[in-house]
Parts: C-alpha cells; structure tokens; sequence
C-alpha cells in the first residue's frame, strides 16, 4: 500500500480543473476531427496513442510500474472508463450534444449518492448545496431543450453520468494502493484493448496533419489522467465532484475562442455559479473540520 499524502482539498480541486482542462482540450482536437474519423477511429487512435507516450516512461523506471495487486479494481475502472465514452457518444447520436453533456455532468451528483449508499460516506450539506450551484449554472449555460426528459437517448447519457462515477471511486480506490503510472498503463491498455475489437472493419487512413491532432489527443488523455489521479490522492471525489462543471467554463471560452461561438450572459452568470460552487465545496468542508 503506498504511503497516503497529507489531504488538501486545495490542492485537489487545482488537479481536477487542469483535469479537465486537459479534456476539454481533447474535445476541440475531437471537434476538428469530427467530420473526418469515425468514433470508434478517433478513440482506437487517442487510446493507442497515448500508450505509445506513456509506454517509455514505463520503461525508463524498469517496467516496476507494471506489478499490481488490484488486477479486478483495474478492470472495473477501465471497463467503466469505456462503457462511460462509449453511451456518451451514443447519447450524442440520439439526442443533442447539449443534453449529452449535461446529463453527462450529473457525475459530481452520483459519486456522493455511492459514497453515501455504497460506502457509508457521511455528506455534508454544505457539499450537496456547491454541487447543487455548480450543476444549476451548468445548466443555465448550455440550456438543455425541453426534450431532455423525453427523449430515450437522454437515458444513455444519465447512465454515462452514473458509469462515469463508478470509474472515479475505483480511481480513489486504486490511489491507496498504486502509482499514478500504473493506473495510467493498465488503463489505457484496456482502452487500447476494448478499442481495438471496436474499430475492427471500420479502419480509415490518416493523414500527416491527423496523426499529428491525435498524437496531441494522446497527450490530453495521458494528462488528464495523471492530473485525474493526483486530484483523488489529495481529496475524496464526493469533496471536489463540483470542479468537474469547470470543463463546461472551458468549453465556453475555447468555443468562443476557437470557434467564434457566441457568450450570452446567461454563460456569465452560470460561469459564476459553478465558481462559487468550487469555492463553497472547499470552504463548506474546512469549516465542517474544524466545526
């Protein structure tokens, strides 16, 4: 078991913003590639390629990073890790991409609702009011239409939300016992697996330009996880669950940015609720401590 860092919830919610910063990065490189690759083309190359980054490093340390004990929480990790992409983008195909991510986001929702069914996680309120603030001002930036609740495809994006946290407890789980790189490895090697029967028959060629974006791809990936996992070695994920909403604020900028995507204040006032619901869950939990 590896020597646990002192917690800092500071320091975790830093982690996870990069975090999925990083993903949302990813996203634009999907965006620009949309059009030109089939899904399961684009996650076969991300999940290939980041394991051709990650595999020297594992190297250059002796290959030490490959013994685990925890082969099972490994598997539900990286099993939930896919099945999670995979009915995101099938919500995405059924409904439209604004309900997908926000029914997607209700993960900061479910890894308290498990912590507190499954692991007897005792919660405190002022975390479910920053949850609460940081999911009322996602929504008030990417405006789901009234289908959301009608619509069968919504389903398959709630349930991404649900297979989504699964995958970040097993995170925190696999922080006791093994090394950022060696939940890194063992998960894109799984994804590479599980991605690698799905592209069967639907290989494309790639360009030069291609290969380049998704060897970047690659990168985002590699780094959204190392900074995922460091996140969950310095807090618990029900504690930091509503800095996952920051990727919605990211989204925002790089579409306005990148994209020339318009920002109404309704993306202002809902940027500065999922502030304030960052800032509540840290300060909520400091002064529960020291209550």
């Amino acid at each position: 078991m590896l020597p646990a860092p002192k917690e800092s919830l500071l320091l975790g919610s830093i982690f996870l913003v990069l975090a999925f910063l990083a993903n949302t990065i990813q996203s634009v490189f999907g965006k620009f590639l949309e059009a030109q690759l089939s899904v399961e083309m684009f996650t076969w190359v991300t999940f290939l390629s980041a394991l051709i980054i990650l595999t020297p490093i594992v190297a250059a340390r002796g290959f030490k990073d490959l013994k685990t004990n925890a082969i099972k929480f490994h598997l539900i990790r990286g099993c939930t890790g896919i099945a999670g992409f995979l009915l995101f983008i099938a919500a995405a195909q059924l409904t439209s991409l604004v309900n997908a991510n926000v029914l997607l986001n209700t993960t900061p929702i479910f890894i308290p609702l498990l912590a507190l069914l499954v692991l007897r996680t005792k919660i405190d309120s002022r975390l479910w009011m920053a949850i609460a603030l940081g999911f009322a001002g996602m929504v008030i930036i990417v405006k789901p239409d009234s289908t959301i609740f009608t619509n069968p495809g919504n389903l398959l994006g709630l349930t991404a939300g649900f297979v989504t946290a699964i995958e970040f407890l097993a995170v925190k789980h696999l922080d006791e016992t093994d090394s950022p790189i060696t939940q890194m490895f063992y998960f894109l090697l799984i994804g590479t697996v599980f991605s690698s029967l799905l592209v069967m028959g639907k290989m494309q060629a790639i360009n030069h330009e291609q290969a380049l974006i998704m060897l970047a791809t690659g990168g985002c990936l590699v780094c959204f996880q190392f900074l995922l996992i460091k996140a969950y070695t310095y807090a618990k994920p029900h504690e930091i669950g509503a800095f996952q909403y920051s990727s919605v604020v990211f989204a925002a900028i790089l579409g306005w940015v990148l994209f020339k995507e318009q920002l109404d204040p309704g993306t202002i006032v809902g940027t500065l609720l999922i502030c304030v619901g960052g800032v509540l869950s840290i300060t909520g939990r400091a002064e529960g401590e020291t209550a």
